[in-house]
């Protein structure tokens, strides 16, 4: 199976980073779990390889939800991320097959915390292009000076971050106070070559952005991940009232749950959630 990682660089002598996905194993298994087709690829792209880009802003044990609320057209859109690189997406309705490259309604950010209060921002759109979705969310939620770029016939993405200046800034006597449009306008070779790169590794990665005074700091894997299981679904229907729950198997002694993120099946039997009400 191919595999996605996150690529973290830094350049002192800039007062630059750089974040570099490999996105093609990631959206091979997101097309390849939700099974609609090929016309969902540059959808997929354009949504879970900018937001996978915000793992960089996650500590450890924080969790990001990206929801994509769309009046039109109509859609609700999630991705679930988490700060290992594990994601997992869904898509409503399960039919929908309009996939937009532009979107009027709200995308929400919910980044819940270890030992506090999760944060909420909603942010309002009207025909926005979805590929600038996560760039936006950069500049209003995070405030941070870092542009996300995406390429058309590429499954790669590329996050440029201006770092903050720095003692050690002052130490490097060539040092370049470079701005993230200087540095598009000045390496577009390099860029278009990290766009052009396909099962990337360490190696060959660093083989690439060393020349260029870039630092490896180390990468993660990006990956499809659903915490779903059998012994969640039993729970779950213990939400449900008694009578709810004995409605359920009216007609048969099992039934059939499907995970709305990674369909996967599970069979529940009736003593399992009814057990000695009868």
């Amino acid at each position: 199976m191919i595999q996605s990682r996150q690529y973290t660089f830094i350049n002192n002598k800039l007062g630059l980073s750089i974040s570099f996905i490999d996105g093609y194993g990631i959206i091979d298994q997101v097309t390849k779990i939700h099974n609609i087709g090929p016309n969902a690829i540059d959808f997929y792209k354009n949504s879970i390889l900018g937001s996978a880009q915000l793992v960089n802003f996650l500590k450890a044990d924080e969790n990001l939800g990206f929801y994509i609320d769309s009046e039109d057209p109509y859609f609700r859109f999630k991705i679930e991320l988490a700060s290992n690189g594990a994601l997992r997406t869904l898509l409503l309705p399960e039919e929908f097959e309009d996939f937009p490259t532009k979107f009027s309604g709200k995308c929400r950010l919910n980044k819940i915390f270890a030992s506090k209060s999760p944060y909420t921002s909603i942010l309002d759109y009207e025909e926005l292009e979805l590929k600038e979705l996560p760039n936006e969310i950069l500049n209003k939620s995070y405030q941070t000076n870092s542009k996300i770029l995406l390429r058309e016939k590429s499954l790669n993405s590329l996050m440029i971050t201006k770092l903050p200046p720095t003692n050690i800034n002052k130490k490097i006597e060539d040092f370049e106070d470079m701005n993230i449009q200087g540095f598009e306008d000045k390496y577009q070779d390099l860029i278009d070559t990290l766009f052009e790169m396909k099962s990337v590794t360490v190696d060959l990665i660093e083989k690439y952005l060393q020349p260029f005074d870039f630092i490896y700091l180390g990468s993660k894997e990006i990956s499809f991940h659903c915490p779903c299981s059998r012994e969640r679904m039993v729970n779950n229907l213990f939400t449900l009232s008694e009578k709810d729950r004995q409605s359920i198997f009216e007609e048969d002694s099992q039934i059939e749950i499907r995970c709305d993120y990674c369909n996967t099946l599970y069979n529940i039997l009736k003593e399992e959630v009814i057990g000695n009400l009868q």
